[in-house]
């Protein structure tokens, strides 16, 4: 993958997020818990595109700050932890590996930077769920006990004015605690995406099933109440059906109408190398591809 550096970050730091923090698993390796957990799409259209891709050096800072704590967490291993400790496994005659941040007296930790956001809407604890289930199985399964998961969260964007006005606000460093599935239940999980990716291996690019709107990463359609001369909604609804009724009850009806919000797939927009090699992403974008639709 080409990293980009358009937005001139500071050479320092751009030669740091081109250094390569993972160095891979081996030849037999057929995916990572981390690749395993991407949409199916994303993840072919990634392996099939892997020497086209670009990605802009400004938006990997994050993930560099994240690399630099697991590299001060390895400097901190004592005797009854194990730091970033690739294990592997098969299920299905395919190899699945993946690297724990902290294992520690039978407790999994994952250390995030995230978003307050995040936390406050809960919108990435089901992907955290999955990803520590699956890396308590390929501890189980390698002869470790485990039995307790947890996210220990860093947020970027904590504010110490909010932390002090609202009663609600998470502290700067929050331990999340995780539910630990049974085996047989991640084993079936684990299958389950196996068999999704096998299907998807075998398609072409545009006959495989887009991404869902969770995976996107998109909010529902909003239908605003509009009064005319407001800027403002008057009333913010959920569906079509909800403004239509509000609207017949008006008493104000006729000085008022609907306004459909559509949502942006943020993934897509935002945060996907292979956004133009997918066929959800062009038909939302036909005049930056005309020709290819």
């Amino acid at each position: 993958m080409n990293i980009t550096n358009n937005n001139k970050i500071p050479a320092p730091i751009y030669r740091a997020i081109c250094q390569n923090w993972y160095s891979g698993a081996g030849a037999d390796h057929f995916c990572s818990v981390t690749e395993l957990l991407k949409p199916v799409k994303l993840l072919v259209l990634e392996r099939r595109y892997k020497n086209m891709l670009e990605e802009e050096a400004s938006d990997l800072i994050w993930s560099l700050m994240g690399s630099a704590m697991h590299k001060v967490l390895e400097a901190s291993e004592h005797e009854t932890s194990l730091n970033e400790e690739r294990l592997f496994c098969q299920v299905n005659g395919k190899t699945i590996s993946g690297g724990v941040d902290l294992y520690e007296e039978g407790i999994i930790s994952d250390f995030k930077f995230t978003s307050v956001w995040s936390y406050i809407y809960g919108n990435r604890r089901k992907e955290w769920a999955q990803q520590l289930n699956l890396y308590a199985y390929l501890y189980m399964n390698a002869g470790f006990d485990v039995n307790k998961l947890q996210v220990i969260a860093v947020f970027r964007d904590w504010s110490k004015l909010k932390a002090r006005i609202q009663h609600d606000y998470p502290k700067q460093v929050m331990i999340i605690p995780i539910k630990l599935w049974d085996m047989s239940r991640i084993e079936q999980f684990i299958k389950e995406r196996l068999f999704q990716l096998k299907i998807a291996l075998k398609l072409p690019d545009d006959a495989i099933k887009e991404c869902s709107q969770r995976e996107r990463w998109q909010d529902d359609d909003m239908y605003a109440i509009m009064k005319k001369g407001n800027i403002r909604a008057t009333k913010l609804c959920k569906s079509q059906k909800q403004a239509e009724a509000y609207l017949k009850s008006n008493k104000d009806k006729d000085k008022l109408s609907i306004n459909i919000r559509k949502s942006i797939p943020k993934r897509c927009e935002d945060y996907c190398r292979v956004n133009k090699y997918c066929h959800f992403y062009r038909k939302q974008h036909p005049e930056l591809f005309q020709e290819a639709i």
